[in-house]
C-alpha cells in the first residue's frame, strides 16, 4: 500500500496535481525518481520533464527544513464582573479576554525509537534475584547507578551492586551506561560528584551516556534554578573532559523548575514521564531518552524495573558498534517507522546514523527484492 501511495505522489507531481505549498512537499521533492520512467511507461503517461524540474527548482522552501506550522491558537473567554453604577446600583459587565494557547502536537515526527527496552538498575535490584542470562537477552541496554550523595553528611558512596551488575551484564555484551543520584547544589559539588563517578567507571566498557540524576527533594529542592543548573553543567563538563558522553536525568516538574532550558537542550536529556503513552508529551525542551515506566517486567527477574526508550543509537555513536542489526533497521524503515524523505533523513541523522549509508542499504534491499 505504501509503495502504491508513493507512486501516486510522484505521478501527481509530474502531472502538476500537487501544489508545492502543502506540508508534505519536502517529501515529494526529495523522492527518488530513478525508476520514474518505468512507472510512467506502466501507466502510459507522457510528461514534460524539463517543466517538472523547473517547478522543483523554483520551489522556495528549503528542502532540508521541516515545515513547522503555527500551533498557537487564540481562545476567547467571556468573564463577568460586578460593577457599581453612578446611581449607586450594581450591574454585571461581560468582558472578552483573549488567551493564547499552544496546541502543538507531540514531537513524534522528529524521533524514532532505536532501543525500546533500556533498563536502569541499582542496589534495589538484588543480583541474587536476577538470572542474568535471561535478563540480558530481554533488554537493549542498561543504565547502572554508580553512586549517591548523602543529604546529611554530603559523603558520596558507591552503589552496593554496581560492580556485580556491571560484571554480569558486560560479559553478556549488554550496552551499559551509568547514573549518579545527585544532591549537588553548586558547581564545586557537581565536579566532586563527577570525579567520584569517574573513579568508578574509568576502566569500564561504557557505550551509553553517564547521567547526573537531578530530582532530590532534600537539598536540591531548596536551591535555585541557577544553582542546580550550574551543578548539573559542572558534572557534565567534567565527564566530557574525561571522554564520556554525559547528560541529565530528571522528571518534568523538577526539570522545568530547577534546570534551565539551555542545559536541557544542549546536553543529553533523559526525561521520566510516566503519564504519556506512545510518546512523551513533554514539550518544555528537547529530550533524547524517555523513561516511560517504573513497573516493567524483564525475563529473568520477577520484580518491577524501570524501562526507557532511547532515540539515539548510543553504542553506535560512542563505540561504533550498534546493538540494532542493520537488517532490523532496514525492516523498520521499509515499514514506515522512520518516516519518508527529509523527515526520514532527519530522524536517522538525529539517531546517529550516516543517512547516505543507511539509505544505500535500503536501496540495495529493494533492488534485491525486484530480482
Amino acid at each position: 500500500m505504501k509503495k502504491l501511495y508513493r507512486n501516486i505522489i510522484v505521478l501527481g507531481l509530474v502531472a502538476g496535481f500537487i501544489c508545492p505549498s502543502i506540508s508534505y512537499a519536502d517529501d515529494i521533492i526529495k523522492y527518488d525518481d530513478s525508476n520514474l520512467d518505468e512507472i510512467l511507461d506502466k501507466y502510459d503517461i507522457d510528461y514534460d520533464k524539463s517543466a517538472v524540474n523547473e517547478r522543483i527548482k523554483n520551489y522556495k522552501q528549503d528542502p532540508n527544513k521541516d515545515i513547522v506550522p503555527d500551533y498557537k491558537v487564540t481562545d476567547v473567554k467571556v468573564e463577568e464582573r460586578i460593577v457599581e453604577t453612578p446611581d449607586g446600583g450594581i450591574k454585571i459587565v461581560k468582558e472578552e479576554k483573549e488567551e493564547i494557547k499552544d496546541v502543538s502536537p507531540s514531537p513524534l515526527y522528529s524521533k524514532s525509537p532505536v532501543y525500546k527496552r533500556v533498563v536502569d538498575i541499582s542496589e534495589h535490584q538484588n543480583p541474587g534475584h536476577i538470572n542474568y542470562d535471561k535478563f540480558a537477552k530481554d533488554i537493549d541496554g542498561a543504565i547502572l547507578r554508580t553512586s549517591i550523595m548523602d543529604a546529611e553528611t554530603l559523603r558520596i558512596r558507591r552503589d552496593l551492586y554496581v560492580e556485580k551488575h556491571y560484571q554480569e551484564l558486560n560479559k553478556r555484551n549488554v550496552p551499559l551506561g551509568f547514573y549518579h543520584y545527585s544532591r549537588a547544589i553548586n558547581a564545586a559539588e557537581g565536579i566532586r560528584e563527577a570525579e567520584f563517578v569517574y573513579d568508578v567507571i574509568k576502566d569500564k566498557n561504557v557505550s551509553m551516556p553517564v547521567y547526573i540524576d537531578i530530582e532530590d527533594d532534600k537539598r536540591q529542592a531548596k536551591a535555585s534554578k541557577g544553582e542546580i543548573s550550574e551543578a548539573a553543567e559542572a558534572f557534565i563538563m567534567t565527564m566530557k573532559r574525561h571522554g564520556f558522553v554525559a547528560g541529565i536525568y530528571s522528571y518534568p516538574w523538577f526539570a522545568d523548575k530547577y534546570l534551565t532550558k539551555d542545559i536541557r537542550n544542549n546536553n543529553e536529556f533523559w526525561v521520566a514521564d510516566l503519564s504519556s503513552k506512545d510518546f512523551a508529551n513533554y514539550k518544555s525542551s528537547d529530550f533524547d531518552s524517555w523513561q516511560f515506566s517504573y513497573q516493567s517486567r524483564v525475563d529473568g527477574y520477577k520484580y518491577d524495573v524501570d524501562m526507557s526508550v532511547h532515540y539515539k543509537d548510543y553504542p553506535h555513536i560512542i563505540k561504533g558498534k550498534s546493538r540494532k542489526p542493520l537488517n532490523i533497521l532496514i525492516d523498520e524503515i521499509l515499514a514506515g517507522k522512520w518516516g519518508v524523505g527529509a523527515n526520514r533523513q532527519k530522524r536517522l541523522t538525529y539517531a546517529g546514523y550516516d543517512y547516505k549509508v543507511i539509505q544505500a542499504a535500503v536501496n540495495d534491499r529493494l533492488l534485491l527484492a525486484k530480482k
